[in-house]
């Protein structure tokens, strides 16, 4: 959050300056406090002065809120520059100026290809193996000026890692005609930097004193060092070379010309050494880039440094980009933002906001990569489409020969678009505080892309690829072979993916720098570059198993088969059309999100020879926890198809009962409220045989009360709520109306058993009903009986008051199916939401937290993820959802904030400020996760009302934040597959853990670290109701709770957990008044010659086991 002005909102000058006396102290009248307290209180109530109407006036024209011009205040000041370091720094930097201008002219020509000038200099050049060919004789001819350029010359500087660039001017006697070929221009700038970083080594006033690269550019080192003393701490320095604009014309380095030759590059000894070959754009900008410099920064200067609100927009831009990790540079954001100034997009009267704002509509909208744009005004330089026949982004400089985004790749330029098109909805999102998701939130790769694709050994990729790329290429990139096989492999996944990703981004880890007396290639002994593609999924057409190519009889299709080779095939589609096609793997939903992962394999073999074992693909590493282990029928059984099963049972149930007859009324909806129903149940129902000689009453399975030492499968029920026609004659009792209720049942029962042939079973308060193997069970919901609930009598007088009974059945007939059937929805927008639920609800109850966060909180929490994103978009993969869930769980303020869950846009603003007002009234009755949905009705956060408590959200959030580091440590450095780590609890920190017997725990088979048997589901039960929720384990807990809560908290895996974890309340220990009511479990003790009494400790572990008898297996004390 951004820190609060400390400052009063009213206006300095409104107020006379305090007077101080000679010693600095203020006056004893100045110092009375009831005075002090009648002039502020007198100030609140006076009129409002011009300057703070002025300011509202402005706020109101110029500003999204008060709150964000507010905002954007503090963070401005945040960043700036403090005065102090300022003022250091000019001192520093006029030191430094004057001994750098004092080095001497040299007159000596040095051999490049020798090591003289490296041997009298005492440090080494900063030039690679690659351009120790070159042959070029080099003098040092003295500058005349080092000027502060970049970020901190315009004043929009970020105090944050900040950089000060010095720019010198090589002048241009040091270079010939002929330099600008073949890297002699770049071997002699790493010379004259040698030159300076030899006479930096003698001033004491720096430190740290190294070589590094602009952009990751081998062809371009520059100097950075660090001031000694406490200005160090502060900021590093960056010296960086540029070439005097009289150095050559700036058409030779036109994108059309050639300046690095092939025999060059490729050590041919051909008679025809000197012959001009294709165009090298990017050699060409290379050297553009110094001889345009001084001339881009003297613009920027003239447009920027005048108005403080273009220098603003320019510094929230780079935070902005900051937070994303795009690889786009300060520069270019300046000049896009002059460039907008000289359209007249923006101008100097509009707030920073304003400028934001339109620069964000404006690059939302732009076609950098179709249409280019450029800052030169006349005829001369070269066409734009020139320039796009060689760059994927175009933007020319002032010059009109430069292309600015000449190092941009398609995929930064994508993203970028794409950033601003989400800023600027979350700027019109009216209902969320959209400042803080922009300007305060870092976005990780893990938390941005769906999936990650990494390549384990970039060594062999270069030559790999490099074998496969045409020569053209080669010889336009030169030595930056980074840049090539990036764009190579952009352009390759951009065309095999296609529509199947929105966003295809590199992720290029190559930062470098050495000591200048070390040299270039020993200081790269052990250093690694890495690379990364990133992946923003589209949710519909990713998992698409068919690629639909052209139809056979167009020219098209032969360059679809050449490019996909043995993969494509002919197909006959239902439509009569005969295509080109590409069919993947993809049985189930989560095969299908990994349709992506086959296709990239498939194409790096194909293309490059680069099998899968030398690619890291994050994906699909969480897919086991959401199989089930046990169970199988043709295919691994994941929970969303098993999820769709049961809805497709319960479609075919709800018809029969709608159509049910000769019922007093009929049934005018059902609907699910179990987790199943919105693909949140991570074990889902299957559809078991009946057991073999059953004992049983009627239609249901019985358990015989022996001692048996195993349990019968374990069968959940999937409940539904039915809604009967509307009727007067309820009764008014509520004794009489669940009587009446309980005669429903039989008849539904017994119409179920009539008209469709179900096994039924009707109880008093639900009906169960075996459908598809599966069992349901239907209860009817009525609100008269949360009403007669509700009813009280006292002193004669009818009052309706909240109960307990009450709100738990207005939550389970009401607000549950309501609930319910808005996360289905989700999850039919969002197919990943189900399993990410599943996966989320996994994780808690591994660590043992399931019994103390409800369910249902839980998967409003990973609603939370996909119904407000911001600042990303909605996941489209399970495993990264799990992610952005266990980021919510760690970063959100629970103690100050609430989240509203809005499913259908049908709260207004209004509502919810009254929400945040009735919890800020009452903050100790408040809960402590406070979510709210649209279908809270009276009772806002309903669901998290009781639970978790303040500690468990502590100990969840502590668990989460070791999970995210050991996930972007195993995804993002040791390239692990297997992560299942996260799921495995740690038991060190509780004081009892009691031992169960493996049999009589359900889903024992499916504990994420257990390796069970495999068995196949056979025919489904037709005829007889199997035992459904028989929990030996839970049946226990409850008994423990209910008997010893006062003393411990008991901790459990739901789904096959072997063991309860029992931790004792603080205040085990403390001595206790002896009194009936609480005599339970105390033991005397003397202290001090006093009897006093204290928890029997022992005799309670001893109670456990005994509670235990048949289920418990050992009892651990730690």
């Amino acid at each position: 959050m951004v820190k609060k002005n400390p400052k009063s909102s009213i206006s300095e000058d409104d107020t006379e300056p305090s007077v101080v006396n000679e010693n600095g102290k203020r006056s004893a009248e100045d110092q009375n406090k009831d005075g002090a307290k009648r002039v502020r209180t007198k100030s609140l109530y006076r009129q409002p002065t011009v300057n703070e109407l002025n300011r509202l006036q402005e706020t109101e024209n110029l500003f999204n809120s008060n709150l964000f011009r507010l905002q954007i205040d503090e963070i401005i000041q945040e960043v700036k520059i403090k005065e102090k370091t300022e003022k250091r720094f000019q001192q520093f930097f006029t030191e430094l100026k004057n001994h750098l201008l004092s080095i001497p002219q040299d007159g000596t020509d040095y051999d490049l290809s020798e090591e003289t000038l490296a041997k009298k200099l005492k440090v080494k050049l900063p030039i690679s193996e690659k351009l120790s060919k070159t042959k070029c004789v080099f003098k040092f001819h003295k500058f005349s000026n080092v000027e502060i350029v970049g970020s901190y010359a315009l004043g929009c500087s970020i105090n944050s890692k900040l950089v000060v660039d010095l720019q010198i001017a090589v002048p241009s006697e040091t270079y010939t005609k002929n330099d600008s070929v073949n890297y002699r221009y770049h071997k002699k700038r790493a010379a004259y930097l040698a030159y300076i970083a030899a006479h930096l080594s003698k001033f004491q006033s720096i430190e740290e004193l190294q070589y590094s690269y602009i952009n990751d550019s081998e062809s371009k080192p520059v100097l950075d060092f660090k001031p000694t003393g406490k200005l160090g701490n502060h900021l590093k320095v960056r010296i960086n070379l540029v070439c005097e604009s009289e150095a050559y014309k700036l058409h030779r380095f036109s994108p059309e010309r050639n300046n690095l030759r092939e025999a060059w590059l490729f050590n041919e000894n051909s008679e025809n050494a000197t012959e001009v070959g294709p165009p090298t754009p990017y050699y060409n900008s290379s050297v553009l880039s110094d001889l345009t410099a001084t001339e881009n920064q003297e613009f920027l200067n003239e447009t920027l440094q005048r108005s403080e609100n273009l220098k603003q927009a320019v510094t929230l831009l780079k935070i902005w980009l900051r937070q994303r990790n795009l690889n786009v540079s300060g520069h270019v954001v300046a000049l896009l933002v002059a460039y907008y100034v000289q359209t007249k997009r923006i101008n100097n009267i509009m707030s920073s906001y304003q400028i934001v704002r339109n620069v964000w509509i404006a690059l939302k909208a732009s076609e950098l990569d179709t249409k280019g744009i450029s800052l030169h005004k006349g005829e001369g330089p070269p066409s734009l489409e020139e320039f796009h026949k060689h760059f994927p982004v175009v933007f020319t400089d002032k010059t009109g020969y430069y292309n600015i985004c000449w190092q941009m790749c398609r995929g930064t330029y994508n993203a970028l678009k794409r950033e601003c098109a989400l800023a600027v909805e979350m700027l019109d999102n009216g209902k969320i505080n959209s400042f803080i998701p922009l300007f305060m939130t870092p976005v990780k790769p893990l938390l941005k892309f769906d999936h990650i694709l990494r390549f384990k050994n970039l060594k062999k990729l270069k030559e790999s690829v490099l074998s496969k790329t045409s020569k053209e290429a080669k010889l336009n990139y030169g030595v930056e072979q980074l840049y090539l096989i990036t764009d190579v492999l952009y352009n390759l996944l951009a065309k095999g993916l296609g529509n199947r990703v929105d966003l295809i981004q590199q992720l290029v880890e190559a930062d470098f720098s050495w000591a200048v007396n070390s040299s270039l290639d020993k200081a790269r002994i052990g250093f690694e570059e890495k690379l990364s593609f990133g992946f923003v999924l589209n949710p519909e057409n990713s998992i698409n198993v068919v690629e639909k190519g052209p139809p056979a009889n167009l020219p098209e299709a032969e360059e679809f088969r050449a490019f996909w080779g043995d993969k494509s095939e002919l197909r006959r589609f239902q439509d009569g059309s005969i295509t080109e096609t590409c069919v993947w793997e993809g049985e189930t939903m989560t095969e299908r999100r990994t349709v992506t992962k086959q296709i990239i394999d498939y194409l790096l073999k194909l293309k490059f020879a680069i099998p899968p074992t030398a690619t890291y693909y994050m994906a699909a590493q969480l897919s086991s926890v959401l199989a089930r282990k046990q169970w199988a029928s043709s295919h691994v059984l994941y929970s969303d198809d098993s999820s769709l099963s049961v809805l497709q049972a319960f479609d075919a149930l709800r018809r029969d009962l709608r159509q049910l007859t000769q019922l007093p009324l009929d049934i005018s909806a059902v609907y699910g409220v179990s987790s199943v129903f919105s693909y949140c149940n991570p074990l889902p129902a299957l559809p078991h045989p009946a057991p073999s000689r059953p004992w049983q009453r009627g239609n249901t399975c019985l358990v015989k009360d022996s001692d048996v030492a195993s349990m019968p499968e374990y069968i959940p029920v999937c409940t539904a709520v039915i809604e009967l026609g509307h009727s007067g004659k309820w009764p008014g009792e509520i004794h009489a109306f669940r009587c009446l209720k309980a005669a429903f049942h039989l008849q539904i029962a017994e119409r179920l058993a009539t008209q469709y042939s179900l096994p039924t079973q009707a109880y008093p308060t639900h009906i169960d009903v075996l459908k598809d193997g599966l069992v349901f069970r239907l209860e009817i919901g009525h609100p008269k009986e949360i009403t007669l609930l509700k009813r009280e009598l006292e002193n004669g007088v009818v009052k309706f008051r909240e109960s307990e009974e009450s709100v738990k059945l207005q939550c389970d007939t009401v607000l549950m199916p309501r609930l319910r059937g808005a996360l289905h929805g989700l999850h039919q927008k969002h197919p990943s939401f189900g399993p990410t639920a599943c996966l989320f609800k996994r994780w808690l109850s591994a660590h043992l937290l399931h019994p103390h966060f409800p369910p249902t909180v839980a998967e409003l929490m990973v609603a939370a993820v996909y119904l407000h994103p911001q600042p990303t978009q909605p996941p489209a993969e399970p495993t990264v959802g799990l992610v952005r869930v266990l980021s919510l769980l760690v970063n959100f303020d629970w103690a100050r904030d609430m989240i509203v869950l809005d499913f259908n846009e049908d709260m207004s603003r209004e509502e919810i400020t009254q929400i945040e007002q009735k919890f800020a009234s009452d903050p100790e009755s408040a809960p402590c996760v406070r979510i709210v949905t649209a279908y809270d009705g009276t009772l806002p956060s309903v669901w998290s009302n009781s639970a978790p408590s303040k500690q468990v959200l502590a100990r969840a959030r502590l668990l989460a934040n070791s999970a995210l580091q050991y996930i972007e440590k195993a995804v993002l450095q040791e390239y692990k597959d297997n992560i299942l780590g996260m799921f495995i609890p740690t038991l060190s920190g509780y004081n009892v853990v009691i031992h169960l017997h493996p049999a009589l725990v359900a889903y024992s088979g499916e504990r994420v670290d257990s390796s069970p048997s495999l068995k196949r589901l056979g025919d489904a039960a037709a005829d007889v109701i199997p035992v459904t929720e028989f929990q030996p384990v839970a049946m226990y807990l409850e008994e423990l709770t209910s008997a010893y809560g006062d003393f411990a908290l008991f901790f459990h895996d739901t789904y096959g957990g072997e063991v309860i974890a029992v931790l004792w309340k603080p205040d085990i220990n403390d001595d206790r008044e002896f009194q009936l009511t609480n005599a339970n479990a105390l033991k005397p003790v003397t202290v001090n010659g006093e009897t006093k009494y204290r928890v029997n400790i022992e005799a309670l572990i001893e109670d456990f086991r005994i509670l235990g008898e048949g289920l418990v297996k050992d009892i651990t004390v730690n």
